[in-house]
């Protein structure tokens, strides 16, 4: 592919052996990752085999993880939904750096070597009735958009249940709290209550029988019981949110070989 001078482009700084590889940035939408599929790709083990996507639109480039497994950052900060590049921002694939480039701003640019990209193929297929197929990259626009609709799906769930994850451990420690205030009220009380017996029964003048009805603090017990319970709700809700997280990360890692997908289906040709 033949790239202008005036492009903007990333150049990749880290690691060292992928260091001055120009990735460039042109018009439109194209995925990054390591796979075969993917528009821009750089064979890095730490990269997903569609790790991310750069949009260009309006003079502005973009970039969007699509619920890769090691993340996407731009200068430290996580990449959490679409957001714009400018001259000199450090976008972080997995463990690959690169630098955004503008060559209008920066200046000059060190020569490097141009990045690995699948040649565009234009096959002809089996024509009928005035159909015809372009069997090249732009063909299967639609199935990278089911393949970003669906590893976005899996980046949603994975966030719920993190969140989900958090709030059961909330109400678990919070649980514990009451729980203990109310058992430690509740042995106090039966330490007063036991200890007010001992002595009506060594002190025959007092006058009073030993009682019974205060060997509980029913405030405490109640406060026992409500902390137990807190801590019981928050338990089964991490064990769902657990649950929820193993099977949302394992959809993230079928995306490129669960042959149900449409776009892991091989290409059939006449």
């Amino acid at each position: 592919m033949t790239m202008s001078s005036d492009d903007p482009r990333l150049v990749v700084i880290h690691p060292s052996q992928l260091a001055g590889t120009v990735l460039p940035v042109s018009p439109g939408r194209r995925s990054l990752g390591r796979g075969q599929a993917a528009d821009l790709r750089l064979d890095d083990p730490y990269l997903s085999f569609i790790h991310a996507a750069l949009s260009q639109t309006g003079g502005q480039t973009s970039v969007e993880d699509l619920g890769s497994r090691n993340g996407t950052s731009v200068n430290g900060e996580p990449v959490r939904r679409p957001r714009v590049l400018h001259d000199g921002d450090v976008v972080q694939f997995g463990m690959v750096r690169a630098r955004y480039e503008v060559p209008g701003s920066t200046g000059m640019i060190p020569p490097a070597r141009p990045a690995q990209e699948p040649p565009v193929r234009f096959d002809i297929d089996r024509q009928a009735g005035g159909q015809i197929n372009n069997v090249g990259r732009d063909q299967y626009n639609h199935y990278f958009q089911q393949r970003d609709s669906f590893l976005r799906e899996v980046a949603a769930a994975r966030t719920r249940s993190l969140r989900l994850i958090w709030l059961s451990l909330a109400l678990m420690f919070g649980g514990g709290l009451v729980y203990l205030w109310g058992f430690y009220s509740t042995a106090n009380s039966f330490g007063r209550s036991f200890g007010d017996i001992f002595n009506n029964i060594g002190n025959p003048e007092a006058g009073k029988p030993p009682s019974l009805g205060n060997l509980f603090d029913e405030q405490g017990f109640a406060l026992s019981a409500i902390g137990y319970t807190v801590g019981a709700v928050g338990a089964m809700l991490f064990l769902i949110a657990l649950i929820m997280h193993i099977i949302a990360a394992a959809r993230g890692r079928k995306v490129d070989t669960d042959p149900r997908h449409a776009w892991n289906a091989p290409v059939q040709r006449g």
